[in-house]
């Protein structure tokens, strides 16, 4: 027996001792029967309240058998969360999560009101008063035109040009 098939064997084994385990605790695993069962119910139930909120008839039998078989399911302890897995989404012009937090109002909007009992901050010290100058005009400012390029320096000599290529001469050589 070769090292893969006995890590294979020991995986098996401890695969069955930990659906033992799970099994006798009463919550079985990812994929057990309790859990599909339960999830079955309550996909039904809310199949039912979907067609109540919609308008169309849903038996009555049908929503109690589900109601008494989901209860037997919790009294077993196969219901093991009740939250939401899905969130709502939040309201327009609302942050939400943990990056709400101190995050400063949406543009347009007023902050919001101080905590009750919360003490309001002071005012900003006065700073130096402004110097005296011309009174502003009223309008948007005149921008300063932008500074005239200055030309490239002319060269005083013409550079002298390249010799030609060694091809070009026509010489076998």
């Amino acid at each position: 027996m070769g090292f893969l098939d006995k890590a294979k064997a020991a995986a098996n084994d401890l695969a069955a001792k930990a659906d033992t385990a799970l099994a006798g605790a009463g919550l079985g695993g990812p994929g057990s029967a309790n859990t599909s069962e339960a999830e079955t119910y309550l996909r039904d139930l809310g199949v039912l309240a979907y067609l109540d909120a919609t308008g169309r008839q849903a038996p009555a039998a049908d929503r109690d058998r589900l109601l008494a078989a989901l209860s037997a399911q919790e009294s077993r302890g196969a219901l093991h969360s009740f939250t939401l897995r899905t969130a709502p989404p939040p309201a327009p012009g609302t942050a939400s999560g943990p990056t709400a937090w101190g995050a400063p109002p949406a543009p347009g909007a007023a902050a919001p009101p101080p905590a009750p009992g919360a003490a309001t901050p002071p005012p900003a010290p006065a700073g130096p008063p402004a110097p005296a100058g011309p009174p502003a005009t009223a309008g948007p400012p005149t921008p300063t035109p932008p500074p005239t390029p200055t030309p490239p320096p002319t060269p005083t000599e013409r550079p002298t040009a390249p010799p030609p290529p060694s091809w070009a001469s026509g010489g076998n050589g």
